[in-house]
């Protein structure tokens, strides 16, 4: 009869020291955040549940879009502008925005939403639904306050953090809490620094 080997357990990495700063800058300021969660290496990844969803986004937001976005739709769709934003007398309406252009509604949802809730328009969509339901935070270690770099710092102090250096100001991947789409297998290190990267350089495409 042969003895039963249990087989060998792998520990779990331990967080690498700019893990750890993000998980203390996080306990600062999450009570300013409470429809957000840290995300971290290991946290469940995100698989768009449509059926499920009751954030609504596709029918109670208003979209907005700056120009680099309306180009890529632009070339992703081979629509004209005047077919995916709103307009009056059939000129796109530019508002005194950051991001002026608003993505066209109608049937009190966007236009683009298909019978099956999802996007009929995918590979241009804005960079609003490419985020969602993430978005990046920068935390000062120092003061413990939420900080807001010029575009150039905040890609720096990514950089810094992916390369394993803690940052003067620590980038925060968050998830928004009531999305029913964190349901997919745990996130790698190598996933969750694409995905750290992916939406922080969106956030800062218009600037």
């Amino acid at each position: 009869m042969h003895a039963i080997v249990p087989e060998p357990t792998i520990a779990p990495m331990p967080p690498s020291p700019v893990q750890q700063a993000m998980a203390e800058a996080w306990r600062t300021v999450s009570s300013r955040f409470g429809a957000y969660a840290l995300v971290l290496p290991g946290n469940p990844s995100f698989v768009c549940q449509p059926e499920l969803c009751t954030a609504h986004c596709c029918h109670a937001f208003s979209v907005s879009l700056g120009e680099p976005e309306v180009i890529r739709m632009n070339r992703e769709t081979g629509m004209p502008p005047s077919d995916f934003l709103e307009c009056e007398d059939g000129e796109p309406i530019a508002l005194p925005l950051a991001q002026p252009f608003l993505l066209a509604r109608e049937g009190g949802h966007c236009r683009f939403l298909g019978l099956d809730l999802a996007c009929t328009v995918y590979a241009g969509r804005p960079n609003a639904c490419r985020l969602y339901p993430h978005f990046v935070v920068f935390v000062d270690p120092s003061t413990g306050r939420v900080t807001t770099p010029p575009a150039a710092l905040a890609r720096a102090h990514v950089a810094s953090a992916l390369s394993g250096t803690v940052p003067p100001a620590i980038p925060l991947l968050l998830g928004h809490v009531e999305c029913p789409g964190f349901t997919g297998p745990p996130l790698s290190a190598d996933g969750w620094a694409a995905l750290l990267d992916r939406t922080a350089s969106l956030q800062h495409e218009h600037l």
